[in-house]
């Protein structure tokens, strides 16, 4: 896509709007344009350490060129913070690590089911966005849920890459999370999510999820889009751990394509 091309935001985005999804009353925010009419869906995964209201500029984003975004709370994070036991600010290991990605997975596809049941959502599936922990909940669940219409990962890695390049001095993953980790290896899995678009964002000086992950991810990936390369993308920036705005812009310009409604030249103009 050149300059020439970049497409514009054209709805006006109604205020976040708090709701709880599933049996366990997930916290979450659903962002939405203005208007009846169904639009397309993304979950939007925030990072570990983080909240839902951490992404809600890329759900705004999302919502301003016609999606429906959904943005749950993370197990143990946000307004599900732990009153007792360990949590994410007390224990970091690659064990505890695992466990949380555990239930974020898990909780994503409750989290994707009650999305694509709301009447002003459109039927077929969603995108999956996320950053950091979020992108690599949203890898692992789109290379096995075959609801997930694209994938957009943000500082995203195999589970695998990350659990044995933690920091030094951290204890590395028991056998649970070792099992866990190479059942759920998303790069082992990429063969049932290809071609959908699948786009990799990714800081090459990432000091937190190194950037080696995104690159194992998309050269698995290239055999499996050789009939459509137009549907696979590795951004790289010359940043750590970190998503800037530009970095944003430039992805969703790149998704837009693939989800047409967005774009109806009978849409009105925010």
């Amino acid at each position: 896509m050149t300059a020439q091309d970049t497409l514009y935001p054209r709805f006006t985005v109604r205020p976040p709007e708090p709701i709880e999804v599933g049996p366990d009353a997930i916290p979450a925010f659903v962002v939405r344009p203005e208007g009846e009419e169904p639009r397309p869906a993304a979950l939007v995964q925030h990072g570990y350490g983080a909240s839902k209201s951490d992404l809600l500029p890329l759900g705004q984003f999302l919502a301003s060129y016609g999606f429906v975004a959904l943005l749950p709370d993370a197990w143990g994070h946000g307004d599900r913070f732990p009153t007792s036991g360990p949590n994410w600010m007390s224990s970091f290991s690659a064990d505890f690590i695992v466990e949380v990605l555990r239930h974020t997975v898990d909780d994503m596809g409750v989290a994707l089911t009650a999305l694509l049941e709301r009447p002003d959502v459109r039927p077929g599936g969603a995108l999956l966005a996320g950053f950091s922990l979020g992108a690599i909940a949203s890898l692992i669940v789109g290379a096995e849920d075959p609801r997930a219409t694209g994938i957009y990962s943000i500082s995203g890695s195999p589970v695998p890459d990350l659990a044995h390049k933690l920091p030094a001095g951290l204890p590395g993953p028991g056998p649970a999370a070792e099992r866990w980790a190479r059942a759920h290896d998303c790069a082992e899995h990429l063969a049932a999510f290809a071609p959908k678009p699948l786009l990799l964002q990714h800081g090459r000086h990432d000091d937190m999820v190194p950037v080696s992950g995104s690159m194992r991810i998309y050269e698995t990936a290239q055999p499996l889009y050789a009939a459509h390369p137009d549907r696979l993308a590795l951004m790289l920036y010359d940043h750590r751990h970190d998503v800037t705005e530009a970095e944003v812009n430039e992805g969703v310009q790149w998704l837009l394509p693939f989800f047409a409604t967005p774009y109806e030249e009978n849409e009105s103009v925010a």
